[in-house]
Order: structure tokens, then sequence, then C-alpha cells
């Protein structure tokens, strides 16, 4: 096409038209090319100024064509126009400093803003003299931007700078920008009182406090404390946050000074203020709460404790928490029982058995048939926990909860009581191999592992529900004998492949060489997922066979089967396992191709070590 083509092609109402017309100008040379291309940015449709930029930054334009799309920046009428030159600029990098540097002079402030925040976006270090000049603009809008970039930038060599321009210039706007980047910037050190005295404006004691938990030593604990107390929330937030902050990168002699002040807030009413911050979706400042809690040891932090424990994000440290506080917390909970919800419920049961708390018999059998599944499940793995032999039958009446995550809990509950009353659950598993229900007889093949009943066991690998089969196999997979191999080697040919699965992956775990036949016959199984399965296996017990089956089959191995031949290989290794995954980085399938580059990467590591 040439230019009158295209000129046309871009007037034509099918956006797919006007796209692939700029497309063709990456064949012509920029000077011919850019008017029309600049016209594109302003298209309606997103899909053509981003194909317009595309050719813009491939035709490599010189500074006179920057400066003319420099001037883009200027249209107030089209915002897309202004974002697309910018991202051109952008993509251009450093060849686009010399135009950009001009810029920052230019008389209008919205340009000057616009340019200083390309300069952050493009990220070289060539722009920090330029951004340090910028903070004396007399626009306030371009002077906060210039402070924001150089925090974006990252060089700390400016940061006496930065703070010489928080103490001259007095704007809020810029000192809250400026703070932002010299939290980024500063090292840790005793900070400036000039700086400290911020935070007696209301609007920027939040952005104090945040810098000085990135730049200041213990020397700012006292204006922090007083920070706890501060009536905006946010303030209050960032206080608790900051001195967490500083406390984790100081010295074990200012540690414990401020643990001790901390100490003094104890049954202060400050804390009810500190509570009414909590919010698990702010990680940091979950933390900073629990660990606040923790060094004042208010048992009002409690409930707080409770509610971060069924947040998954702070479950392990909320738990250690609450075990800090002894039988405090214990009795605290239990006082407030009937007023907690699931959470909490679930919570209790979760701490006495961690804990090891006996006494509580009562409230774990009263959890066991809470009306929650999730307080249910925790009750029932405190009984297994804690040895409650005497809560067996009520264990053995969740096997029929609607729940499957509670009949599982219950079944391994009843297995790690096995050994403490191993008569009372081997009665009830008698009841449940004669069951009906295939649930029961499914419990049952779980748990006669473990009793060392194992011919009870062999009897369930030909039950009819092909679940029950699937727990007998893999019961059986954890222990060997001549009648136990025998017995596997049979289920290979089971109806389903779920079984068939569980069969390979259990003669894998028993590791009998006499089976390698059995196995490798195995993978003419029409189902890929078994096929796998057996591969891994045969690669667990014999890896010299598992490679020569490879060897001998991957140039038409395909799909899920060649990928776990990959990663096969790579445990593997070797000369041999490395020029079959080199062979197949060449394969024509995306998922293959990116595993054997992933695997050759790591063999590659591995024999070079070898």
């Amino acid at each position: 096409m040439d230019l009158n083509d295209i000129r046309a092609a871009l007037q034509s109402n099918d956006e797919e038209i006007r796209r692939s017309a700029l497309h063709s100008l990456k064949d012509i040379p920029c000077p011919d090319a850019q008017t029309i291309i600049f016209a594109a940015m302003e298209d309606d449709s997103w899909r053509v100024r981003k194909e317009a930029v595309e050719c813009y930054v491939h035709l490599n334009p010189d500074i006179n064509s920057i400066e003319q799309l420099l001037n883009l920046l200027r249209n107030e009428d089209n915002a897309g126009l202004r974002n697309s030159a910018a991202e051109a600029v952008i993509r251009l990098g450093v060849a686009s400093v010399s135009p950009l540097t001009k810029m920052v002079q230019d008389q209008d402030a919205d340009v000057r803003k616009f340019v200083i925040d390309v300069m952050g976006a493009i990220g070289d270090p060539v722009f920090v003299p330029t951004l340090l000049q910028a903070l004396n603009d007399p626009e306030v809008n371009v002077a906060s931007a210039a402070a924001e970039q150089l925090g974006a930038l990252g060089d700390s060599n400016v940061a006496g700078e930065l703070m010489q321009a928080i103490m001259t210039r007095d704007e809020v706007l810029f000192r809250f920008s400026a703070l932002g980047a010299l939290g980024i910037l500063a090292k840790p050190a005793p900070v400036p009182e000039a700086l400290v005295k911020l935070a007696d404006q209301v609007l920027l004691k939040r952005a104090v406090f945040e810098c000085l938990g990135a730049i200041s030593d213990e020397s700012s604990i006292n204006l922090l404390l007083d920070g706890f107390s501060s009536h905006q929330k946010n303030s209050r937030a960032a206080a608790v946050k900051a001195l967490y902050k500083i406390y984790k990168r100081s010295s074990t002699e200012s540690q414990t000074q401020i643990r001790e002040s901390l100490q003094l807030l104890k049954e202060n009413d400050i804390i009810s203020g500190l509570l009414e911050l909590f919010d698990s979706r702010d990680g940091v400042l979950a933390e900073a709460l629990i660990w606040t809690g923790v060094v004042i040891r208010d048992t009002r932090f409690i409930p707080m404790l409770i509610e971060a424990y069924a947040d998954e994000r702070t479950a392990n440290i909320s738990l250690s928490a609450l075990k800090s506080f002894g039988s405090k917390a214990l009795y605290e909970i239990i006082s407030r029982y009937s007023c907690l919800d699931e959470n909490g419920r679930s919570g209790l049961c979760i701490l006495i058995a961690e804990c090891g708390y006996t006494g509580f018999n009562d409230l774990i059998q009263e959890a066991l048939s809470d009306s929650s599944a999730q307080v249910r499940k925790a009750a029932v793995t405190a009984v297994g926990k804690l040895g409650l032999v005497t809560l067996i039958p009520e264990l053995i009446s969740l096997i029929d909860d609607n729940e499957t995550h509670v009949y599982e809990a219950a079944v391994n509950s009843l297995l790690s009581l096995v050994m403490i009353s191993r008569s009372a659950i081997l009665a009830e598993v008698d009841r449940f191999c004669s069951s009906k229900l295939s649930h029961h007889r499914k419990a049952a093949a779980l748990l006669l592992s473990s009793l060392g009943e194992q011919d009870r066991l062999l009897q369930l690998i030909k039950d009819a529900d092909p679940h029950v089969r699937k727990a007998a196999v893999t019961a059986l997979g954890g222990s060997y004998s001549d009648t136990i191999g025998s017995a596997l080697l049979l289920a290979l040919s089971d109806e389903n492949p779920d079984v068939r699965i569980a069969v390979a992956d259990a003669l894998g775990n028993l590791s009998d060489l006499t089976t390698l036949d059995s196995l490798e016959h195995a993978l003419n199984d029409n189902d890929v997922w078994v096929k796998s399965s057996v591969l891994k296996s045969i690669s667990k017990i014999n890896p010299a066979r598992a490679l020569s089956i490879i060897k001998n089959d991957y140039t038409s191995t395909e799909g899920l089967l060649m990928i776990t031949s990959l990663k096969i290989l790579e445990n593997i290794a070797g000369t041999e396992a490395e020029e079959i995954i080199r062979q197949t980085c060449k394969s024509n399938d995306r998922d293959i191709s990116r595993q054997a580059s992933k695997s050759l990467e790591r063999v590659i590591f591995i024999n070079s070590n070898r």
C-alpha cells in the first residue's frame, strides 16, 4: 500500500482495516509516515491507537520527530491522543532524554507534569538532575510529581536534597508526595526534629508516620506511640505499622526498649482504638496489630486474634499469639463462647488442641454437634490431637456427616486414636465392613491398614463401589507382602481408571522389581492418566527401565504422557535424558515444548554439577 491507500484505509469504519493499514507503514521512512501515525493516535479505537504506537516505535524516530510527538501532549481535548503519545515516548526510553528535558521548561504546567511522569515511567537515572530542579517548580503539582518520580527512580543519593525541599516548601500536597519518596530513598537513621514536627499537621500526620516507619531509628518511638491515640484512623494505622517496622530492624537493646514502652499501654483506653483498625486485607497492618497484642498482653486483643486466626494469611502468627496468652486466652474466649461466630468457635477448638489443654471435653463434645461444619471439623480434629477416646462414639457418628471434609477429619482422628483404643475402633470397623453404605466401607478401608487387618483389606479391594476399592488399594500400598503384591497386580485391570491409578501409585511405593513387567504392560491402558501414573511408578522402581521406555517411544508420545516423561527425565538426568529433552524442545505442541525448555534448563544444571 502507498501513502494515499493508507490514508484512505484509515477513513474506513472497520477498525481492523484501519489497524492493518497502519501496519503497512512500518516499511515507510519515519518523516513520511509520522503525520499519518500522529493522526491515528487519536483514533476512537484503542487497538488502532496501540498499533500506531507500535508502528512509531518501530520506525526509530529521530530527535526532531520525538519533539513533534511530545507536542501532542498539549492536546487537552483528546485523552487517548495524549496517552498514546506518552506511551510512545516511554517505549522509546533514553532516546527521548533530550526533548523531554527541554519540555520541563515548558510554559504549560500540565505539560511539565506530564513530561515528569513520563520520565518516571521510563525510569532512567539520567533524569535525576532534571527532577531535582523540578522540585523548585512554581506549580506545586509539578514539584509534587518530581518528588514522586524521584522516589520511583530510587537514587538514595538525593535523599538529602529531598529532605531539604520538604523543609523549604510548605505546601501540604508537595510535602505529602516528598515524604512518600523520602520513605523509599532514605536509610534508617535519627530523623531531623523539623521533619518530626510535621506530624503536628493533621493532614501530614499519616505521611510522616509512614515515612518514619521506613527511615527512622528508635528515636521516633514516643512520637509513634502518641500516634496510637490519633483521632484519624489512618494515622493510627500508620503509627502501628511504622513502630512494627522499626522494631523489626532495631538492635536487641532497642527492641527491649520498644517492648517496655508498649507494655505501659496495658489496660489503657488506647487499646479499643487499635482494635478497630484490624483488617485482614491489610497484611502488614494485621501482622503489626497481632505483634502489638502479644507485646502488650491485654486480653482485649483476644477476639481480634481469633478473627485473625480465621484468615489463612494470618492463621499461623495469630495462633502463636493466642498460645502466648496461655490459659488467660482460653478462659477469656470461653466466657464469650455463646457470642462467638463460627470462626471463633472453631478457633477455640483448635486452640485447645494445639495447646494440649485438658479439662475441656464438654466444650469439644458440644462443638461436635455444632450447626457449622467448620466448627464440627475443628472439634473432630481436636478429639484426635487430644486423644479423647471417650468421644470415639461421636466420631463414629460423624462418619455419616453430610460434609465431606468433616467425614474425612473424623476418619483421620480415628486413625490417630488406633494406638490408644484399638479394640473400640475395631469393633466399629467390623460393623462398617458389612454395611450397605459405601462410605462406611470406605472408612473401614482407610482404618483397616492401621489396625493391621490386611486380609480384610484384600476383601475390600474387590468391593462393588470404586471409591471403596480405591481406598483399599491406597491403604494396601503402605505395606508389602507377596499376597498384597499379587492382589494389586490383579487390580491393574480394574474397570475404573481412578482405581487403576491408585494401584499404579501403590505399586510404585512398594518398589518391587517383580512388578515391572506388569506395570510396563499397563502402559497399553486406554486412559492417559493411568499410563502417566504407571510410567511414574516404573521410574520410582527402576529409573533405567523408565529411561529405556521413554527413549523408545518419545517420538510418538504426545500430550500429558509426554509431559510426564519430561518430568521423569529431569529426575533421571544424564546425557541420554538431556538429548531426548533437547529433541522434544522442537515439538509443535506449545505445552510440551514449554515443559521441555524448563526440563532442559534443570537437567543441564544437574549434569554440569555432577
